[in-house]
């Protein structure tokens, strides 16, 4: 399994804009996670699946002793440094 740990500067996107980021626009996924309603913006678990192939999936989690830290792992790392990506992009992670 590979993990990032990704510290926090800003405001997450919603949950969904990671989806779309990692497989396109009105992707079809399996989701769960806190995130209290679709367009919210402050969540701290969440796990994305891409339903056609069940091997594409992101964890997001906190981190259990780093403040303000969050850490996404999966079993492909391309993933991770595509959500990576996107989440510094937005202006969440440093």
């Amino acid at each position: 399994m590979n993990k990032l740990n990704l510290k926090l500067i800003g405001a997450l996107p919603e949950y969904y804009a990671i989806a779309e980021y990692l497989w396109g626009k009105g992707v079809n996924i399996d989701s769960d996670g806190n995130s209290p309603y679709p367009e919210s913006l402050c969540w701290t678990e969440l796990t994305l699946i891409l339903r056609e192939d069940e091997s594409q999936r992101v964890d997001i989690d906190p981190h259990d002793t780093l403040e303000n830290t969050l850490i996404a792992s999966s079993t492909s790392r391309s993933l991770l440094e595509r959500v990576d990506t996107f989440l510094r992009q937005y202006g969440s992670i440093e």
